[in-house]
């Protein structure tokens, strides 16, 4: 009977923390600034671009969100960006959601270019320390199965665009959801094994994990490029690490009795 006490103890070691909390490193809905100055002191703009405005023309959940103006210019391609603790790196209960809310204001338009950032630091620049959702201008929306919303992730090179690392590719998995004007929800969930790309709740993509694992600590809102003059807006920023899963939990206890029946032989 002895011997059963260890396993024991691990197994409802790791079911305690079944019932713990989500870990947030960045939670922003953005209805808590009185102001744009408010806005721009955790929120600065990226280099010499203008900032996005806080806003109550639109929001995903009420009063604020970021407005980013429609312009042709790339001198008034507004851009700003928020840093935040270490996330450290994905694990099987250490994955790392990345979310927003992203107000698609012409979804008739030709996909242009406005996303968000999640990055490992200012100036990422190998493979995976860049992850953004949302729209750009390298595929028209007639491309690859139709008008789907749109992601990135640094080094990765999708067999939809022609073999060009980096660039963004749809999120056009099948029961992916076209673009609508209006608000939606974009999401990536990253592990030690994939990016997994949502949309309004829909798994849309999934890009199987083949590089280094990174801890991310800054997001960008906006793309910073002229946009061919469509607005856009964004709302509820969410960075975290879920609560643990019992499947996750369970599967990690396994390999521990594994390893504790091994040690013994």
């Amino acid at each position: 009977m002895k011997r059963l006490i260890l396993p024991v103890m691990v197994i409802a070691g790791l079911a305690a923390p079944v019932t713990s909390r989500a870990i947030d490193f960045l939670n922003d809905n953005f209805d808590s600034y009185a102001n744009q100055a408010a806005f721009e002191a955790l929120w600065p703009v990226v280099g010499a671009l203008p900032s996005g405005t806080l806003s109550t023309a639109q929001s995903d959940t009420a009063p604020n969100s970021i407005f980013n103006a429609g312009t042709t210019l790339a001198a008034s391609a507004m851009r700003n960006q928020r840093s935040f603790a270490e996330t450290g790196v994905p694990s099987p209960i250490n994955p790392i959601s990345f979310s927003f809310s992203f107000y698609d204001g012409n979804a008739a338009a030709s996909p242009y270019r406005s996303h968000s950032n999640l990055q490992d630091g200012t100036g990422p620049t190998s493979y995976g320390q860049l992850v953004a959702m949302g729209l750009n201008n390298n595929q028209l929306s007639s491309a690859n199965g139709g008008n789907f919303y749109m992601a990135r992730i640094l080094g990765y090179t999708p067999t939809d665009t022609g073999g060009t690392s980096g660039s963004f590719f749809k999120l056009n998995d099948v029961g992916a959801p076209l673009r609508s004007t209006g608000w939606h929800n974009l999401q990536v969930e990253i592990t030690d094994l994939s990016f997994r790309f949502f949309v309004d709740g829909i798994l849309s993509k999934t890009v199987a994990q083949t590089g280094t694992l990174r801890s991310y600590d800054h997001v960008r809102l906006g793309s910073g490029l002229s946009n061919a003059g469509n607005d856009s807006y964004f709302d509820n920023v969410l960075v975290q690490v879920p609560e643990p899963t019992a499947a996750a939990l369970a599967g990690i206890g396994i390999c521990m009795l594994i390893g504790l029946r091994r040690s013994r032989r």
